[in-house]
């Protein structure tokens, strides 16, 4: 194995917990950090819409003919630190880097990110047979054991930062003219709205009992999206009526409930609120927010925010519509809670 090479920089990783192409820099950056200590690396992932922001605030260190790419496909990014202050795009030019500074090939990097270090016999005279054996079948297994432990290293993120997190979790998915959109996920604040939550997450799983006919189930699936604001919100769930926004009001709780808190602001895009038409008119209607709307502060109830499935919320808020109503058919196909 050849040794380390001198010069290595400082870098920061970021990108998406939940990515497996950002799983396998990371496992790349540690096993680097171990065989080079001059290779510092802070890792840390993030949520989708906690990302986008990110990179919005890294525009100055991001090629001009990266930044639209990036921004549409979330794909992880090393920063260098001094003395470079450069950018390496993936994981691609992050072997390239470092194939460069320690002389080692791509397959003998990805087998030490694999099995953690243990290529310290190579194809040499010292070598004894069943050590060069070990060598060559790590080499031949190292993409498809990184690609495993990388698969399971995003999950295992994501089932982590739910549970530390203390908060419940819902999807919904758009159909878009017929084609379905990538699932949207929603952190939900329970701690704070525990009734607006129970609510929203009734109608998710399609058990709000319709007090206009027993029988009947009430639930988001089959809704239309019914109102799109240009910059500032996408907005959904009258189930109470024929989709268009103007039924009549059905929560959990019947009819209308009351504003239960105002503590969640609406300082941020993908923020998730309940629409109403006055104070303590709640029902099963919400929006999320496209920008920045802190002047719906105590005036709508915030109560979650998307975590993942940001592209499909902006894929929804540029629909072209006709006094705010999309033109072409936008619809929950699914929704539930996420376990």
């Amino acid at each position: 194995m050849a040794s380390s090479g001198a010069g290595m920089e400082c870098c920061e990783l970021m990108g998406l917990m939940g990515d497996v192409a950002y799983q396998r820099c990371r496992m790349l950056l540690q096993e680097l950090r171990k065989l080079h200590p001059i290779f510092v690396s802070p890792l840390e992932g993030m949520m989708e819409i906690e990302y986008l922001e990110y990179l919005q605030t890294q525009q100055a260190k991001i090629p001009k003919n990266k930044r639209a790419d990036l921004l549409r496909t979330t794909r992880p990014i090393i920063l260098l630190l001094d003395p470079s202050n450069d950018m390496l795009d993936g994981e691609d030019e992050l072997l390239d880097f470092a194939m460069e500074r320690t002389q080692l090939s791509r397959n003998e990097l990805l087998a030490a990110a694999a099995f953690g270090g243990v290529l310290v016999v190579g194809n040499d005279s010292e070598g004894t047979d069943s050590a060069r054996k070990e060598y060559s079948e790590k080499l031949a297994l190292a993409e498809e054991t990184l690609e495993a432990q990388a698969e399971e290293a995003a999950k295992q993120a994501l089932t982590r930062y739910r549970e530390q997190s203390g908060h419940q979790f819902a999807f919904l998915v758009f159909e878009l003219d017929g084609m379905a959109l990538p699932r949207v996920e929603l952190e939900l604040f329970q701690d704070v709205c525990p009734k607006t939550c129970k609510n929203f997450l009734a109608f998710c799983e399609h058990k709000v009992p319709d007090i206009s006919d027993e029988t009947h189930q009430l639930g988001y699936g089959g809704n239309p999206v019914h109102r799109v604001v240009r910059g500032g919100w996408i907005q959904a769930g009258d189930v109470g009526g024929n989709g268009r926004g103007d039924g009549p009001c059905r929560s959990l709780y019947g009819l209308e409930f009351a504003d239960e808190s105002f503590a969640i602001s609406h300082n941020a895009a993908g923020i998730l609120s309940m629409a109403n038409t006055g104070p303590h008119t709640n029902g099963s209607q919400f929006f999320i927010t496209l920008a920045p709307q802190p002047w719906l502060d105590r005036r709508k109830v915030a109560f979650g925010r998307v975590v993942s499935g940001w592209r499909t919320i902006m894929t929804i808020g540029a629909l072209e519509t006709s006094h705010e109503r999309p033109c072409v058919p936008c619809t929950i196909v699914d929704s539930g809670k996420l376990q």
